[in-house]
C-alpha cells in the first residue's frame, strides 16, 4: 500500500494535466474562463455534491452536522480527487501560459508547494492544501506532453534503471519511516515521497511507450475492449470504492487469504462498476451526472 502510494495519486493526476495540455494545443479547448469553469463545474463539482452526501451517510461515521460538513469540505472518500481537481484546473488555467514557458520556474514552484501542503491540511484547507500537493504532478504532465519527443528520447534504454532506483530509494524510504518515530524527521522523510512519484512516472511513461511501439498490433486487437472500459472509465471510478469498502466488511472475506482477497476485490468491484457505468451512461440522467 505503501509502494503504490508513491505512484497511484500522482499518476492521476499526471494523466489529468497530460491530456489537458493535448486538448488546449491540439483542439483549442477551454478557450476562456467562463468556458472552463462552467464545464468544469458539470463535470467535477456536480457529481461531487450529489455523490459526496451519499457517500458521507452511508460509509462515514459523522457525528453532527458539523463533522458531516468537515466532510464535504475535506472531500468524502475517493471522492476528494474531483475537488481537488476542480481547483487545479481554475487555479492552474490563470497562470497556465507563463508556468508552460517558464517550466524550470514552474517545477521549482511545484517544489514549495509540495511541502507547504502539510502545513495547510493543518489548518483544515484540505482543497487548496491537495491543490498544492498534486501541483507539481499536473505541471509535469504539460511538459511530458509538451516536450514528449525529447523526454523520451533521454528515457530510451534507462526504464529498467528507473524502475531498480525507484525500487532501492523506497526500501530506504519504507526503512526510515519505519525506523524513526521524531515527528519532524518524519515530516522531512515523508517529503521524499516526491522524487519517489516523479521517478516513478518516467518509469512508466517510457514503460507504456515501448508497450506502444512493440506490441502496437496486439494493442490494437484490444481496441474494443479498451474503448469500453475508456467510455465507462468516469463511473468506474465513482462506484469502484464504495464496492470495495462493502466488500471487504465481509467476514469470510476478512478470513480469506489476503492476496486472493484482493484479487477478488479487483475483479468484482472492476467487473460490477463496468456493468453499472455502462447501464448509467445509456440514461440521459446518468450521462447529465457527470457532464457527459
Amino acid at each position: 500500500g505503501q509502494y503504490i502510494s508513491t505512484i497511484s495519486m500522482p499518476l492521476f493526476v499526471f494523466i489529468s494535466g497530460y491530456i489537458y495540455y493535448y486538448l488546449r494545443n491540439n483542439y483549442g479547448k477551454y478557450e476562456n474562463y467562463k468556458t472552463l469553469f462552467k464545464k468544469k463545474s458539470r463535470r467535477l463539482i456536480v457529481p461531487y455534491l450529489i455523490l459526496s452526501p451519499i457517500y458521507i451517510y452511508f460509509l462515514i461515521d459523522y457525528s453532527s452536522l458539523k463533522s458531516f460538513l468537515f466532510y464535504m469540505w475535506s472531500g468524502a472518500g475517493h471522492l476528494w480527487f474531483l475537488l481537488m481537481m476542480f481547483f487545479m484546473f481554475i487555479i492552474y488555467y490563470k497562470f497556465e501560459k507563463y508556468l508552460c514557458k517558464h517550466y524550470i520556474f514552474s517545477i521549482a514552484i511545484g517544489i514549495i508547494l509540495y511541502l507547504l501542503a502539510l502545513p495547510l491540511s493543518y489548518v483544515n484547507l484540505q482543497p487548496l492544501s491537495l491543490v498544492c500537493k498534486y501541483y507539481i504532478f499536473f505541471q509535469v504532465g504539460n511538459l511530458f506532453n509538451k516536450y514528449s519527443s525529447i523526454i523520451l528520447i533521454y528515457l530510451k534504454g534507462k526504464v529498467l534503471y528507473i524502475f531498480l532506483l525507484h525500487l532501492i530509494l523506497f526500501s530506504f524510504y519504507f526503512f526510515l519511516i519505519n525506523f524513526f518515530q521524531n515527528k519532524y524527521v518524519l515530516f522531512a522523510i515523508d517529503k521524499t515521497q516526491l522524487v519517489l512519484s516523479l521517478l516513478a512516472l518516467c518509469f512508466i511513461y517510457g514503460f507504456l511507450n515501448i508497450l506502444i511501439v512493440k506490441y502496437n498490433s496486439l494493442l490494437s486487437k484490444a481496441k474494443p475492449i479498451i474503448s469500453y472500459v475508456n467510455n465507462n472509465s468516469y463511473y468506474l471510478y465513482l462506484i469502484h470504492e464504495p464496492l470495495l469498502k462493502v466488500f471487504f466488511t465481509f467476514m469470510f472475506v476478512q478470513k480469506m487469504p489476503i492476496i486472493l482477497a484482493i484479487s477478488l476485490a479487483f475483479i468484482i468491484s472492476m467487473t460490477i462498476s463496468l456493468i453499472l457505468g455502462n447501464l448509467l451512461m445509456k440514461l440521459k440522467l446518468g450521462r447529465a451526472l457527470i457532464g457527459s
